[in-house]
């Protein structure tokens, strides 16, 4: 008898012992657990913030959402999104960069993309006159405020991932965006399948963080800005970064032909650089200019039979888009573009 009662007591004790080193074991795989979902509770924390008011700025084509603009084929759902970021401009005087965004969503989504159009800050041009001017990190002095900047594009991105289920992303940047799109592709601070720096120029160092995906310069000869590009291609060429470069003819300004080389850029993505057969311009050379009163004008070159629009005197501020006269046989101090404020 006790015998039996001794090893009833023993099993007992085994099995007790094995549900509390059992207990134990869940309790510690659900600390786990917790531990490994708090991230997720911590988005989920972020989400439920104050959602962010929709966008007053969006020009005809585009659908107001939080932080951005976006312009989607009629179908809606698309199969990439280009995230657009614009040249510097004065708040009270959009109408040449609205109209820019109008002509991209067209061109763009006539061929089954999306476009995201997000603004810069106001007031975070470096030159203290324009303070009511929107713009991005451009240069040496406040480069280190881009992650910041991207990070602020979360819940548009979102909105725009939703509303187009797109599987690829590009970025376009034109003159002050375009200086900003190459820093976000030097430092990795979105992924994005290709990148476009449209009439803008390099941040320094240029020296690729995290990877170097497709890029495409595009630079016009009447620009005074092209010698930035041209020495951006030969400082690509230095970090081994493929990419490719083009120019074509008139001025400082996103053309219709500047759109269209971007989007067959986008389309072509994946194949080796530079591409074979090139796009329809030409190589970017050095050119004698006349850096008069004129240089530092904007001008999108419109389509044949249109008068162009030009945008610089109240949009875009000679001094700080195009820089003083520059010597053209001189290569520019990395200040002088105008974008690059």
């Amino acid at each position: 008898m006790r015998s039996t009662r001794a090893r009833n007591v023993l099993v007992a004790s085994v099995i007790g012992g094995a549900c509390g080193v059992a207990g134990a074991g869940a309790l510690y795989h659900a600390r786990l657990g917790n531990a490994e979902a708090a991230p997720l509770e911590v988005e989920h924390a972020e989400a439920e913030a104050p959602p962010e008011p929709l966008a007053d700025w969006c020009a005809p084509g585009f659908d107001a959402i939080e932080g951005g603009c976006l312009a989607t084929p009629r179908a809606g759902h698309a199969a990439s999104l280009i995230v657009y970021l614009h040249g510097r401009y004065a708040r009270d005087v959009a109408g040449d960069e609205v109209d820019r965004q109008r002509r991209l969503a067209i061109h763009a989504t006539a061929k089954g993309l999306a476009v995201l159009a997000l603004r810069g800050r106001l007031g975070a041009c470096s030159a203290a006159e324009l303070a009511t001017w929107y713009c991005w990190p451009s240069n040496e002095t406040n480069a280190d405020a881009g992650h910041e900047v991207v990070g602020g594009w979360t819940r548009a991105l979102a909105a725009a991932q939703t509303r187009t289920a797109a599987r690829r992303r590009y970025v376009l940047g034109f003159s002050n965006g375009g200086y900003f799109a190459a820093l976000i592709a030097a430092r990795g601070l979105l992924d994005a399948d290709a990148f476009v720096v449209a009439h803008g120029g390099p941040v320094e160092p240029v020296l690729p963080l995290r990877g170097t995906p497709p890029l495409l310069l595009l630079s016009a000869d009447d620009d005074v800005a092209q010698d930035e590009m041209i020495r951006f291609d030969v400082e690509l060429g230095r970090a081994h970064w493929a990419h490719d470069s083009y120019a074509r003819g008139g001025a400082h300004g996103l053309g219709d032909e500047d759109i269209e080389a971007a989007l067959t850029f986008f389309a072509r993505a994946g194949e080796p650089l530079p591409l074979q057969p090139p796009l329809s311009l030409h190589r970017a050379v050095h050119h004698d200019r006349d850096a008069g009163p004129e240089a530092g004008l904007q001008t999108d070159p419109s389509p044949a039979g249109e008068a162009p629009a030009n945008e610089a005197p109240a949009n875009e501020a000679p001094t700080d888009e195009a820089g003083p006269p520059v010597e053209a046989a001189a290569a520019p101090p990395a200040d002088l573009p105008a974008e690059s404020e």
